[in-house]
């Protein structure tokens, strides 16, 4: 495959300073050589579909579709222009889909043995559960979900240095954030993880994200045992018995204040600078209607001189025919006298 253009490879964070193409590739191809580590042992991917879940432009895919799985890899993700260039690039019988930024997926029931997600979970807010049980539904019985998430590593970045187990569930910082600012940002602890996630899969290992290339933990799961399908309410339910749940919603709530206060502060800034502004405006208003009398008047007072010696030059005209008419009428008035 080609690199993708600069402005797709710079869309990944860890791309985003220096060469984003180079990065892109040379960050990809060791990322792609680490999630490769993750797969469990005994997954066997040979004539199995995988389905690369938050796909980009395609870091991890250029590299896992030549890793000689013998699997057949689809990408799906909600951005177009990266879907567009994958569709066109990415070589046969790989494919790539645009999906919608709510479940499901155009796929049946089963269809896939893996699904990756990478820097997928540490941005969904509202949807993490509901996504979680669309990626059960596509997984087939044993099939095994890698997935990687915020932890403690990503802490210190976020305001959560030192780390403690003990406030940090599931925490969402910037919660509506664009993504032209980053999005919202989402830490996960392991114990929250293993509550919540282990409803709908059996975790067989949480990689922490401390010293790795990830920077990020990385979470194994694989499909429980066939039984009921989860649901976003199961997943979403409060840990029976497990008291950091109740200090962890008491820490978001204190970060979601904290987040709040900001704001309304950034707000009053942006609004004292919207008033000097206004106020800057109505001067500079002025200003210009004094320059527009002025111009006009400079205007006008241009246009006399330029016909002024035009003036002169009829006045001189008439002067000079006056005098001659006054110098004919003299020499009759002698000659006649004469």
């Amino acid at each position: 495959m080609p690199p993708p253009p600069a402005e797709l490879a710079a869309y990944v964070a860890a791309c985003s300073d220096g060469d984003p193409v180079a990065l892109y590739i040379e960050h990809g191809a060791a990322l792609a050589e680490r999630l490769v580590s993750h797969f469990p042992d005994d997954l066997d991917l040979d004539g199995r579909r995988v389905l690369d879940f938050g796909c980009g432009s395609g870091r991890f895919l250029r590299h896992l579709v030549n890793a000689g799985t013998g699997a057949t890899f689809e990408g799906a993700d909600i951005d177009a222009a990266c879907i567009d260039w994958l569709s066109e690039h990415l070589p046969a019988p790989h494919t790539a889909f645009r999906n919608k930024p709510t479940p499901p997926l155009d796929r049946p029931d089963g269809h896939y043995a893996l699904i990756y997600a990478t820097s997928v979970f540490s941005h969904l807010t509202d949807t993490w559960a509901a996504w979680l049980c669309e990626l059960h539904r596509l997984l087939c019985d044993d099939g095994v979900l890698v997935a990687s998430v915020i932890d403690e590593a990503g802490g210190p970045d976020f305001g959560e240095d030192p780390w403690e187990e003990g406030r940090i569930g599931m925490l969402v910082l910037g919660p509506g954030r664009p993504w032209v600012a980053g999005g919202p940002m989402v830490l996960h602890s392991e114990w929250w993880i293993r509550a919540h996630w282990g409803r709908a899969f059996d975790v067989l290992a949480f990689h922490p994200g401390r010293r790795t290339v990830f920077g990020q933990a990385v979470v194994v799961m694989r499909k429980a045992a066939a039984g009921a399908s989860p649901t976003p309410e199961l997943l979403e339910r409060l840990e029976p018995g497990e008291p950091r749940e109740v200090s962890a919603l008491i820490h978001a709530l204190r970060r979601a204040t904290e987040e709040h206060v900001v704001l309304n502060t950034r707000h009053d800034e942006y609004s004292r600078a919207y008033s000097a502004e206004a106020t800057r405006r109505t001067e500079l208003e002025a200003e210009n209607a004094e320059l527009r009398l002025r111009l006009a008047k400079s205007t006008a007072e241009l246009a006399a001189a330029g016909r002024a010696p035009q003036a002169a030059l009829i006045l001189m005209r008439a002067l000079g025919g006056r005098a001659r008419m006054l110098g004919r009428g003299c020499r009759q008035f002698f000659e006649s006298a004469g």
